[in-house]
């Protein structure tokens, strides 16, 4: 009995110990695990960590590379208001120089019309002797008669010894003529007979010399005596009946 009593109890106690032995390699085991559960757990916080510093620098640069587009964005809609307003500037300054451009046409275009006018006129009144008679002849026979009163009165001071001076003369008295100034056309055939006595305005000059005297009712008797001498002088010229007419009707005024 004791013997087997014996045989139970080591049974059990190697049975226990045997337990024993197990539950330290499991927990063992378990701790082991545990261990490498923990470094897992280190690396993988130390890779969120890693992690999270990264996306701090990344979050960091994008903060600043969002505040440098704000910037720039800022510098950009000031420089395209700048460049608006420049447009604006330029748009104005267009339309002025235009307008500017126009206006310098528009007085060129004058100048221009008036300097050719005046050309003109300088060539018609001082120019040569032959386009100043034959301008000043022009509105002489259009009846023009103070341009024609002008122009030859520049002939005769200009081209006192030109060889139309005696005509230009005569011509001088006509326009004074027609424009009923009797004393100065009569002023100007006196010249024509005086300084041109062989001129061929010389019969002209007398008949009209004596109708201004008429004109005037002045020296009567002396309109006369130059009527009554272009018969004789010149007795188959225009100018003699036209006297003959002019003696007819001082001759009724007479009686």
């Amino acid at each position: 009995m004791k013997k087997g009593a014996l045989l139970v109890g080591a049974s059990l106690w190697l049975s226990g110990c045997v337990a024993t032995q197990k539950d330290v390699l499991d927990l063992e085991n378990q701790t082991d695990n545990l261990k490498a559960q923990i470094t897992d757990l280190k690396q993988t916080i130390s890779s969120m960590q890693a992690n999270q510093a990264d996306l701090s620098v990344q979050m960091k640069q994008l903060h600043e590379d969002l505040s440098a587009f704000t910037e720039t964005s800022k510098a950009n809609q000031e420089l395209m208001s700048r460049l608006s307003s420049k447009l604006d500037d330029m748009s104005a300054g267009v339309k002025s120089s235009v307008a500017a451009i126009g206006t310098t046409l528009t007085n060129q275009q004058a100048k221009s019309l008036e300097e050719q006018k005046a050309e003109l006129a300088k060539q018609a009144e001082g120019g040569n002797p032959t386009d100043l008679f034959n301008t000043a002849d022009v509105r002489l026979q259009t009846k023009s008669y103070a341009l024609a009163a002008k122009g030859f009165a520049q002939y005769v001071e200009k081209f006192p010894k030109g060889a139309l001076i005696d005509v230009a003369t005569f011509k001088l008295g006509q326009a004074y003529f027609g424009e009923r100034k009797w004393e100065s056309a009569g002023r100007q055939f006196a010249v024509v007979l005086e300084k041109y006595p062989k001129s061929e305005m010389t019969a002209s000059s007398r008949l009209l010399y004596a109708m201004c005297l008429v004109n005037m009712k002045k020296s009567l008797a002396e309109a006369r005596q130059y009527l009554e001498s272009i018969p004789n002088d010149f007795p188959t010229s225009p100018e003699a009946k036209a006297a003959a007419r002019e003696l007819k009707k001082l001759g009724k005024k007479g009686t």
